[in-house]
């Protein structure tokens, strides 16, 4: 009696292999086109987040009150469900005395980003600003401006302690960026002393010393309250020996 093989034909298997390859071509061409549709979306929002700034500038010149805008876009905010990667309870981050939503502008927004990423129990390093944002939210802070989530992505993107990650959308803590600008700092004082006692002659050109002793006091302006907001921020951040450490 002849038994057939169990075994698939070559025929067969070429039509799966070629099959698999299809599939896995049509799977990395879709992952490619939902990077740049991320990118791009992210791109959108932060320039949506400059012009809602300015205009909120232009309201508080006008004397507006920068509280009065539209209701939000529910399909801008965070995320809510139970998906989200490092999800809190209310508990973790309750606030105090049972207290009203606090709410942030400016520096402020930055600040309490960094602290209530600090304070997670998780301690997360990077995060999806989208998810941050949650975390802003859960610990019962709420961002001023027409939009939300794009005001919180520029302050966000403006903070000395963070900086962007590898994947599109996402930020991580600088924890080391205090000896970072310390040490620019350092580097800018030093330059800006040697550029002034460097004596003139009649080859100096004094528009061009004039001109980089300008961009360096400007330079060093900008490096100083930076490096002023990261030690603020990380002084009443918990005390941890990575926060100690930056500090130093």
């Amino acid at each position: 009696m002849n038994h057939r093989s169990s075994k698939p034909s070559a025929r067969l298997l070429r039509a799966v292999a070629a099959e698999r390859g299809d599939l896995g071509r049509r799977r990395d061409g879709l992952l490619e086109r939902r990077r740049r549709v991320q990118a791009e979306l992210d791109e959108i929002e932060a320039s949506v987040a400059e012009l809602d700034e300015r205009l909120l500038l232009i309201g508080r010149l006008a004397g507006e009150d920068p509280l009065l805008a539209p209701p939000r876009d529910p399909s801008r905010e965070a995320p809510r469900d139970s998906s989200r990667v490092l999800p809190p309870t209310a508990a973790e981050f309750e606030s105090p005395e049972g207290e009203p939503a606090r709410v942030l502008r400016g520096p402020a927004i930055r600040a309490a980003a960094v602290r209530v990423l600090l304070a997670h129990p998780r301690r997360p390093e990077a995060l999806h600003y989208r998810e941050w944002f949650g975390l802003v939210a859960d610990a019962g802070y709420s961002v001023a401006g027409k939009d939300p989530l794009a005001v919180f992505l520029t302050q966000l993107s403006r903070s000395p302690l963070v900086r962007r990650g590898t994947q599109s959308g996402v930020y991580e803590l600088e924890l080391q960026a205090p000896a970072r600008l310390r040490h620019r700092l350092h580097d800018l004082q030093s330059e800006l002393r040697e550029l002034t006692a460097t004596p003139s002659s009649e080859t100096t050109d004094l528009s061009s010393v004039r001109s980089r002793r300008t961009a360096l006091n400007l330079e060093i302006t900008k490096v100083e309250k930076a490096l002023e907001e990261a030690e603020a921020v990380l002084d009443k951040g918990p005390q941890t020996p990575g926060l100690v450490a930056a500090r130093r």
